[in-house]
């Protein structure tokens, strides 16, 4: 579905998700943005020319979208390039953010906007030299209009930023990379920089109990999971481990070396948190070595979906799921057909979007998928919020045309349970 419309405030009808164990369905796919190299076309929503690869898309409860755009031709020299920000929704949207001529935004967005709220937020991270980075925030109204400034975190100066989020009561989370290791780093602003948490490994914390600290997942609350290391060679001994805003920590998940009784040998490294302290990740079972995607809450622990070459999912990809708070999770996967994204609560599994299926475009019916059947089809890591919807980057063409090349499409999947009739204000209709 494509729906033309310019960015306002909007008025969302929402009725509830299926019941459990009832996965909703993804009928309606909405094309957000599109890139495409200029000699093909102007590509859509975007700037002509513009280009991105290799990112990920965040979402918001109101099915509004952020993503970072790595190259955007400058207007006066087209062959120099800016990095810039994207936001929009339902078919809408626009750089709202553009930086200096051969800077780069290094890291994924993060989109915070809550609900009852027209304030959008999205921290980002923005490198002018190619060594280190700032931290940025960019603050502005669903309706757009804004601007991004520096964020301070002073007295946490480290050499670069990952992951930057920002959470309920302005709490700014983030990795802080510094020459001799790496910490996980909660601030607040409250008239001053206020430091509530600070995690860092034995490189940056003498003392600390942890050898190296992997891809944090931040939730509203500025809770921290992350797998965490303490063996030398930062393999062996293993940890999924859950950091509250204030210090505390508990564990989630460990493998076997440190835990006998664990079914697991290991853990990818990254995974995601949602606001129940719930966290999904894809493990490898010991027993028989098979990649496994887990969701737990340290009490209760359920397995989602396993490898098996001759059942449904033929492979977990190495990116990070998602997951919502209702506990249902996508991740990606190849099937019998190629690539493609899926979503399991625990007691169904299904297949959201993949390899060959049809979506509409700006410029008509188009196909998911690659010309070179080896390059990937989609884009980083999924995006599922409170409703089930679920925002992704995927390769098109065509119908029936695998060679000729209609770029990358920034989507969103809509769960069956959002009203189709949306009633907007200020004429965006839905």
């Amino acid at each position: 579905m494509l729906r033309n419309a310019s960015i306002s405030a909007a008025l969302i009808v929402w009725i509830p998700l299926t019941a459990a164990g009832a996965l909703p369905n993804y009928a309606d796919m909405e094309l957000q943005a599109r890139s495409n190299l200029l000699v093909n076309d102007n590509g859509y929503n975007l700037p002509p020319g513009s280009s991105f690869n290799s990112i990920s898309a965040d979402i918001d409860d109101s099915a509004m979208v952020a993503f970072r755009v790595q190259l955007v031709p400058d207007e006066e020299h087209p062959n120099q390039y800016r990095p810039g920000v994207w936001f929009g929704g339902h078919g809408a949207g626009a750089l709202v953010y553009i930086g200096p001529i051969d800077a780069s935004i290094d890291n994924d967005v993060c989109l915070t906007h809550f609900d009852g709220s027209d304030i959008v937020s999205i921290p980002f991270t923005l490198s002018a030299t190619g060594v280190g980075n700032n931290l940025y925030l960019y603050g502005g109204t669903v309706a757009g209009g804004g601007s991004a400034e520096p964020f301070n975190t002073a007295p946490v100066i480290p050499n670069s930023y990952s992951y930057p989020c920002l959470g309920i009561a302005g709490t700014m989370s983030f990795q802080a990379d510094y020459g001799s290791g790496r910490a996980y780093v909660t601030v607040i602003d409250d008239g001053g920089i206020e430091v509530t948490s600070f995690i860092g490994d034995e490189g940056v914390t003498p003392g600390s109990p942890y050898t190296y600290l992997y891809t944090p997942s931040f939730n509203d609350h500025a809770a921290i999971a992350a797998k965490v290391s303490y063996s030398e060679d930062m393999t062996s001994s293993l940890e999924i481990r859950l950091f509250t805003n204030g210090g505390d920590s508990q564990r989630l998940l460990a493998n076997d070396t440190l835990d006998p009784s664990s079914p697991y040998s290991r853990f990818d490294n990254s995974l995601a948190l949602n606001n129940d302290d719930t966290i999904a990740v894809v493990a490898t079972r010991a027993a028989d070595n098979r990649r496994v995607l887990v969701r737990s809450d340290g009490v209760t622990t359920v397995e989602l979906a396993e490898v098996d070459p001759s059942g449904t999912i033929r492979d977990i990809e190495f990116f990070a799921p998602t997951i919502n708070d209702d506990g249902l999770v996508a991740f990606r996967a190849k099937d019998a057909d190629g690539q493609a994204i899926y979503v399991a609560d625990g007691i169904e599994l299904k297949r959201v979007i993949g390899n060959a299926d049809i979506v509409q475009t700006d410029l008509g019916t188009a196909q998911i998928g690659q010309d070179n059947s080896s390059d990937p089809i989609f884009s980083g890591k999924p995006a599922i919020n409170a409703h089930g919807d679920i925002a992704f980057i995927a390769g098109l063409y065509p119908q029936g045309d695998n060679q000729e090349e209609w770029g990358s499409g920034v989507f969103v999947a809509y769960a069956e349970s959002v009203v189709d009739d949306i009633v907007f204000a200020d004429g965006f209709d839905g």
